[in-house]
């Protein structure tokens, strides 16, 4: 289980996982916007894939039963890949207000579809479309204005500028 914090806090951070492949049966893995990264030994060869967001399917939410003597239920919260060696666990949690805002949180931070995972299918959850706010394009007619210094400077004058020099040679110094 990860320690509780927040989601926010997680990103760009190298968590520890399980991972039997693994030598030592661990992988360090870096979730940021655009990739994941994913650093393992595997037979003595140290590897680091990184793989796009946009290959993973979306983040899933898994309810299981909790181990131990509550009996409550746990929720894993993960991103899912067509292959299962390549799947992240993101959060685990007793706590469903959690779990539910995490979710909530990764969706909408890597723009991937929530899923909700039962019986090892994932399934699209419905839901309200959020639009993605981080990647806005500025506005193309005040890129076109002139910096604010240069408003009060006049434009050149084209005819000016166009002097011929005839007659003179070009001195040119190959050395």
């Amino acid at each position: 289980m990860f320690e509780q914090t927040s989601a926010a806090q997680r990103v760009g951070a190298f968590m520890s996982q399980r991972d039997q492949r693994a030598d030592g049966g661990r992988r360090q893995v870096r979730v940021t916007r655009s990739d994941i990264l994913i650093q393992r030994r595997f037979a003595g060869i140290a590897m680091l894939i990184s793989v796009p967001v946009a290959a993973y399917r979306g983040v899933a939410l898994a309810v299981e039963q909790a181990e131990g003597a509550h009996g409550g239920a746990a929720y894993r919260l993960s991103l899912a890949h067509a292959d299962p060696d390549l799947d992240v666990v993101l959060f685990e949690t007793q706590d469903s207000g959690a779990a539910a805002a995490d979710w909530k949180y990764w969706s909408f931070y890597l723009d991937l579809p929530r899923l909700a995972a039962a019986e090892g299918e994932a399934h699209e959850v419905p839901g309200p479309a959020e639009k993605q706010i981080f990647w806005r394009r500025r506005l193309v007619n005040v890129a076109k204005r002139r910096p604010r210094f240069l408003t009060r400077r006049k434009r050149g004058q084209p005819e000016r500028t166009s002097e011929v020099f005839a007659g003179e040679r070009e001195i040119v110094c190959y050395e």
